[in-house]
């Protein structure tokens, strides 16, 4: 073969190779951003890009959104609505949210959107995380959030090389058991299966799911506190500007992740947001968060602590809530709260014996 044959064969093999490359991730539609339904389950979705494309034809329908990370995806919009008198919620939670996501979309929908009412979910594996990374494609925002080509964006999605993502949306195809479900027209995901197992027989759910028998060392800094400041001030003076109701609070972190903050690095952390914004602080070690059954794993609480947690905000005295489960922070009480959580965090590993070095 000479050379002028070889090279066109080459070419010509490299161009049947990218074709078959984007009818792949177009056919199989690892992240859902073609909606190409012709594998019906999905294993993973770009929760960034299909929300944003479904309120872009829907955001007439809503007047508030429910803004944090996959952690209160769990709660529906009308435990908030049940609180706020003509609301219409849509649950924006994303994957792995930070404080980055929740500036750009915050900013998105005041420009974009009619917006009466946040009610925001802070996270504390925020103050040791920031922004995303461009090669992530699970959590790429949607182009008109940052003001980017569309075009470009699918074209990207089309071309790229995916063999984890597709492998698993096939495998979930092939032997779909009620795994994890989206449903974009409330913006909450669920898990029906282990909603079943965990309601069923706790005790067994508990002891069979790995993640609750992790031994973590208080390992996770406060890296993040000039991103922290800068980001909730802009959310602060954005809602203060546009006459939006802020309504903000530290989610409940199981105890195995609470198990990871450094504890002065945390303390820290409520301090900032205290003196920028009033919060309600869920997190630490309470009846709820020391309760396994309470969450899916380590990371992830369940649809009623989602409801708990509404009616702490909103002191709705018809629902019976711990009263260890939820305090109202600001610039007044933070001293004597964070003395409180030292207290409470310190004792813990004493009484545990745990090795936090």
């Amino acid at each position: 073969m000479n050379s002028k044959k070889w090279i066109k064969v080459s070419l010509l093999t490299t161009l049947l190779g990218f074709i078959l490359l984007m009818l792949t991730n177009y056919i199989v539609d690892p992240f859902n951003v073609f909606h190409s339904k012709i594998l019906k389950h999905d294993f993973q979705i770009n929760e960034r890009f299909v929300k944003i494309e479904y309120l872009e034809k829907n955001h007439d329908k809503f007047n508030g959104y429910m803004i944090g990370s996959s952690r209160i995806g769990t709660t529906p919009p009308k435990v908030i609505e049940n609180y706020i008198p003509n609301s219409k919620i849509y649950n924006l939670t994303i994957n792995s949210a930070t404080l980055y996501d929740n500036l750009l979309h915050i900013r998105y929908i005041i420009k974009n959107y009619p917006v009466k009412t946040i009610y925001m979910q802070l996270d504390g594996v925020n103050m040791n995380y920031y922004g995303g990374l461009e090669s992530n494609y699970l959590s790429r925002l949607h182009p008109y959030v940052e003001d980017k080509s569309l075009a470009l964006f699918y074209f990207d999605y089309l071309s790229g090389f995916f063999p984890f993502n597709i492998r698993n949306k096939i495998a979930q195809n092939i032997d779909y058991t009620f795994k994890t479900t989206y449903d974009v027209k409330t913006g909450i995901w669920a898990n029906p299966s282990k909603e079943k197992e965990v309601s069923q027989n706790c005790e067994e759910y508990v002891a069979n799911q790995k993640s609750f028998h992790r031994k973590n060392r208080r390992i996770l800094k406060y890296t993040t506190k000039k991103e922290t400041i800068r980001d909730l001030k802009e959310i602060v003076a954005l809602c203060k500007t546009n006459n939006i109701k802020l309504y903000t609070f530290m989610m409940p972190h199981n105890k195995v992740m609470m198990d990871s903050f450094v504890i002065d690095d945390y303390l820290e952390y409520l301090s900032d947001i205290a003196n920028i914004i009033d919060f309600y602080d869920f997190s630490g070690y309470n009846s709820i968060t020391t309760n396994n059954c309470n969450y899916y794993e380590r990371s992830h609480y369940r649809p009623h602590i989602g409801k708990l947690i509404a009616a702490r905000i909103f002191n709705d005295k018809n629902v019976i809530v711990p009263n260890d489960f939820g305090q109202f922070v600001n610039k007044k009480n933070i001293k004597k709260h964070l003395q409180k959580m030292k207290d409470e965090l310190t004792n813990y590993d004493k009484n545990n014996k745990r090795d936090i070095e």
